[in-house]
């Protein structure tokens, strides 16, 4: 009679070794999560603002190949900006929205740069695709402010991503 109930006592005892592990990694594995989505938030702001910049430096002018009778036509301008909040960034190319882009939940623009307002700071890209106002962004977890990337935009048209951890 006393083995009978043996396997239940196993049983909860298995239970309960798994769940402390289980509470020892979670806070391991938000960490792994949240590096990776920043990671990710990070390489994506950078790949779109080489994209405006590539937009307007290829379409500020026309190639010598279009020209007509030795005289250029007149440009489209496509007037290539980024357009910042602190949850995400819209993408102008000649007036037109391109791209709209919202960080992860809980991921946010910090410091000077961003701002709450929907219309939020400009990116500002001249004819030769570099950028005309160098500056600094700072993106991290709105919450836990632990790491985070600062992005460092130069006049050259330098992109530098420099790690914290606090």
């Amino acid at each position: 009679m006393r083995e009978q109930g043996s396997l239940l006592v196993e049983v909860i005892v298995a239970c309960a070794v798994l769940a402390i592990l289980a509470m020892a990694a979670l806070p391991r594995g938000l960490l792994l999560y949240r590096e990776a989505a920043l990671e990710y938030e990070v390489q994506c702001l950078l790949s779109d603002i080489r994209y405006m910049r590539e937009i307007s430096r290829t379409t500020e002018q026309w190639p010598e190949s279009m020209k007509q009778n030795g005289k250029q036509r007149p440009p489209q301008r496509r007037q290539a900006r980024m357009q910042f909040r602190r949850t995400g960034y819209t993408m102008l190319a000649g007036g037109v929205t391109h791209k709209r882009h919202d960080f992860l939940p809980g991921m946010e623009l910090t410091g000077g740069f961003a701002t709450g307002a929907i219309d939020g700071p400009i990116l500002t890209f001249g004819d030769d695709g570099l950028l005309k106002t160098p500056c600094t962004m700072v993106l991290a977890w709105a919450d836990s402010p632990k790491s985070l990337r600062k992005i460092i935009l130069s006049a050259g048209g330098r992109c530098r991503v420099e790690r914290y951890r606090k």
